[in-house]
């Protein structure tokens, strides 16, 4: 969980292979292989029966910031290791042909938590659900089936929502003739208060007509401010449903309910559009002096293009009219379920939101 990393990638050095007396692996096709995070190199413990080369002290592949190896005189290897600089994983596989005979290696990384290290002094949070022991239940939650319409069909179970091949999958099936979905939160675990940026990489994936996807945040219950919901305020990064060719952005309080594409209240602006059957990247700003939600993949430095902005109007009489309730701590929310008030319909069924990754980062 944290940023990438990036750092240049040394010359590779490739030396004898009939050996020349220094290792003990010398003769084998892969005689050395380390990785370094920085100025530490980390050289691996390569077990010539099993052909695993076994790294225990990286946590985070996204730190590797060099690889160096030798292989045996003549000898090649694929894939070139240097493509996963910046982004190793906690297994790879690689082929070391030497004399028309190939040997497939396996690089561990035995103590690997994720891509990614522990939050630093800008981001918050993050999480790209590489993990290979499922979702980390320090920083989630499933979320249960409740009365509330976007709850309703909610199982509660690590069925509906799991980590695959780097997503986190939130699901929408039948089963027995019941439509069940999946969720995940972070409340009472993770929450963020305000100067801080949310941003979420997702795409939808058999998408229909009576099933609906969300990416939003809601206060700690001792961050409820003005009571109970929506007065102490809902953040809708982003809200996709019934009318599939956009997505909605949607704040919601005592004092106001704010949408994109409906001139309810001080908004006035067309829906934001997506990229249908891709990745699209939601994201938010939330500071002391505003809500600023963007529009699909608009949170750039050089062109942002935003759906709208919301300002704290520092009321002198704030107590009374309960204008800005968005100074808590609110917590992350990913779910799938009804489009709406009504039920999902069995025959849209299966579906699905891939979230690639979630960060949250100190403005």
């Amino acid at each position: 969980m944290t940023i990438l990393l990036t750092a240049a990638l040394a010359a590779l050095s490739l030396t004898g292979c009939t050996g020349n007396g220094v290792s003990p692996d010398a003769g084998y096709p892969l005689e050395r292989f380390s990785l370094s995070v920085g100025d530490y190199v980390y050289h691996a413990a390569i077990d010539q029966e099993s052909h695993i080369a076994k790294i225990g002290a990286i946590k985070y592949g996204g730190q590797v910031s060099k690889v160096d190896y030798r292989l045996a005189d003549g000898a090649t290897i694929s894939p070139d290791p240097k493509d996963f600089t910046g982004d190793w994983p906690e297994s790879q596989d690689f082929t070391v042909t030497c004399d028309g005979e190939e040997t497939v290696y396996t690089v561990v990384l035995s103590a690997y938590e994720s891509r990614f290290p522990g939050a630093d002094d800008d981001v918050l949070f993050f999480d790209d659900f590489d993990q290979a022991d499922g979702l980390d239940m320090d920083a989630w939650n499933y979320v249960p089936r409740g009365t509330a319409a976007w709850q309703v069909s909610m199982s509660g179970s690590p069925d509906h929502s799991y980590i695959q091949d780097g997503n986190l999958v939130l699901a929408i099936v039948s089963e027995d003739g019941e439509c069940l979905s999946g969720g995940v939160k972070t409340q009472g675990k993770l929450w963020f208060q305000a100067p801080f940026r949310i941003e979420v990489r997702a795409k939808f994936v058999d998408d229909a007509e009576s099933v609906g996807q969300a990416i939003w945040m809601m206060p700690e219950p001792e961050y409820q401010t003005y009571g109970g919901w929506p007065d102490s305020g809902e953040i809708d990064i982003m809200e996709h449903s019934y009318l599939h060719d956009y997505v909605q952005h949607t704040l919601h309080s005592h004092y106001i309910d704010v949408y994109t594409g409906h001139n309810t209240d001080h908004v006035d602006r067309e829906y934001s559009g997506y990229n249908a059957g891709e990745y699209n990247t939601y994201a938010a700003d939330i500071t002391d002096d505003a809500v600023i939600i963007y529009d699909a993949n608009g949170c750039t430095e050089d062109n942002p293009q935003i759906a709208f902005t919301y300002e704290n109007q520092h009321l002198e009489n704030e107590a009374e009219l309960m204008q800005w309730p968005f100074s808590g701590g609110f917590h992350i929310i990913l779910s799938v379920g009804p489009a709406g008030p009504n039920a999902i319909n069995p025959d849209d069924c299966p579906s699905y939101m891939l979230v690639d990754w979630v960060r949250v980062t100190k403005l």
